[in-house]
């Protein structure tokens, strides 16, 4: 029994001085040990442990201390050691993204989906991450893979998604046996979420919402640091809620909150007020500027937006709420109406527009893969947001 508790107790020092590398640009054994307050010789064992499985980089001899001393060795966790890849599957594209152990990106690439079905896009993957294993030159190789699914995740398993048929096939079982790793699937609004508390600014947020507006509207919440998913992975699921619409015969009839104001919905009604086929973002921004109609449109999808999110406010008490749109991001001003909005109803949380919208679920998603690869899930993690990013055509 007590061999049971120190071996349980060396696990978790062990998972805590991995913690540290990573969260540490560069650190030393005994920054470790007094960060931990550890004894010396526990973290230098364990030290020595992570050094040996190829976990550890030098980086440099740091300066000894006013009263002097030997000098530190300064290291941080080795970015060679291995790889995650990343996926999320669109409408009409699939973004892939690979990252070393530390975060850093590899590459990133979009390309759209000439054939949308399950299978295709599944060759489409496999082709991307083959591609990279021809030219890898880290220790291990391919260490985890992580899916964005636009949709309701439970148990690792896509439980229902608006346009992702999966005709009974097993993605986390598919994978996992052709590469030989572990697989994470999440849901797309989680994974911003994820992101916001991983890759952003103030870590000390412990309670956060992000809402996510694409095909859908969803809502990604971290309670105390942790990913809130509620009972069979529904929590969030704001999309589906259901709002009056009004009728032109003057009656009302309830739908689907995401099927009035979601960018989807909200294209929709643009393309079919102004008689279009298809509808780029620099198109939209003009006719935004330009079209009274289309401005009418998206005054009121702003408001519309306000009111579900006034909804998941205060129904899941955040400290902070962030939004992820990339029609946020082409039109601020749809933005700032729905902040302002937000306040005049008494929203007092601080509000923000999360940058990036379309790399966001991606970074949550590597972020998942690498807290899977080091073992370190239920553990905080500081990612740092991307200086560049190399795309891949």
């Amino acid at each position: 029994m007590i061999n049971d508790h120190r071996n349980l107790s060396r696990i978790q020092n062990k998972k805590l001085v991995l913690q540290q590398l990573f969260n540490n640009t560069e650190t030393s054994r005994a920054e470790i040990a007094r960060q931990l307050n550890l004894n010396k010789s526990t973290v230098s064992s364990i030290y020595d442990e992570l050094n040996e499985e190829g976990f550890i980089e030098g980086i440099r001899q740091g300066e000894s201390t006013s009263s002097g001393g030997r000098k530190p060795h300064l290291v941080s966790l080795n970015h060679n050691y291995g790889y995650v890849a990343s996926f999320n599957i669109g409408t009409t594209y699939m973004a892939a993204m690979f990252n070393y152990l530390n975060g850093e990106i590899i590459q990133y690439s979009r390309e759209p989906i000439e054939k949308f079905d399950i299978l295709t896009i599944m060759q489409m993957i496999k082709k991307e991450i083959t591609k990279l294993q021809r030219v890898d030159s880290t220790q291990h190789g391919l260490l985890a893979i992580a899916f964005s699914i636009h949709g309701i995740v439970y148990d690792n398993k896509v439980v229902d998604s608006p346009f992702l048929e999966l005709q009974g096939i097993d993605l986390e079982e598919y994978f996992s046996k052709e590469f030989d790793v572990p697989v994470v699937l999440e849901n797309e609004a989680n994974l911003s979420a994820v992101f916001e508390q991983d890759f952003g600014v103030n870590q000390d947020i412990r309670d956060l919402i992000t809402i996510s507006i694409h095909r859908g509207i969803g809502v990604g919440i971290i309670t105390n640091h942790s990913l809130y998913r509620g009972y069979r992975g529904m929590a969030g699921e704001i999309g589906r809620s259901l709002m009056s619409n009004d009728l032109d015969s003057g009656s009302r009839q309830l739908v689907k909150v995401e099927s009035l104001c979601s960018e989807e919905a909200i294209i929709r009604q643009i393309m079919d007020a102004k008689n279009l086929t298809s509808l780029t973002s620099t198109e939209l921004v003009k006719l935004y500027r330009e079209d009274d109609q289309v401005q009418q449109i998206l005054n009121h999808a702003a408001n519309l937006i306000a009111e579900v999110s006034y909804n998941a406010v205060v129904s899941y008490g955040p400290e902070k709420v962030y939004f992820n749109s990339t029609l946020f991001e082409d039109l601020p001003e749809i933005y700032v109406m729905v902040r302002d909005r937000l306040v005049e109803l008494g929203i007092f949380s601080p509000i923000q527009m999360i940058k990036g919208s379309r790399m966001t679920s991606l970074l949550g998603a590597s972020s998942l893969a690498i807290h899977r690869a080091l073992g370190l899930d239920d553990y905080l993690l500081h990612f740092k947001w991307p200086k560049e990013v190399k795309n891949v055509d």
